[in-house]
């Protein structure tokens, strides 16, 4: 009979901003997060290609969907801290790869990715394929 144990993260996941902790879900069901991810993604489209010649409402739609996709996976203590933090767009950007690299197995093309530690690793030079 084959057997396989599965946990579940309990501890938050916590993000540090200055002396600031953000702290975001242990867990997240898929739809929660695609739901929210879809949102985002939505926004970000109105701006195409060129960001050069975006309208600077555009932009500022974009940022306050990057801001509630961040609130939508913060535990409620954590929202009313974030949203009085005025933040530069990188560390917006940061927030959103770490959330991907956190609930989207670090991919953030196709969030419900397989995970990297499940790739093969490579050979290294000089040693067997072979374990005796």
């Amino acid at each position: 009979m084959a057997r396989k144990q599965f946990s579940l993260n309990t501890e938050p996941h916590v993000a540090e901003i200055g002396d600031v902790e953000l702290r975001f879900r242990a867990e997240i069901f898929g739809d929660e997060f695609l739901d929210a991810y879809e949102k985002l993604r939505e926004v970000q489209k109105t701006l195409g290609a060129d960001v050069a010649t975006t309208e600077p409402a555009h932009i500022r739609q974009v940022t306050a969907a990057m801001r509630q996709f961040i609130t939508d996976l913060l535990l409620p203590e954590s929202v009313s801290v974030f949203e009085d933090m005025r933040l530069p767009d990188r560390i917006l950007v940061a927030l959103l790869e770490f959330l991907m690299e956190v609930y989207g197995s670090g991919n953030s093309e196709r969030p419900t990715g397989s995970s990297s530690a499940s790739a093969p690793r490579p050979r290294r030079a000089g040693t067997s394929s072979t374990r005796t």
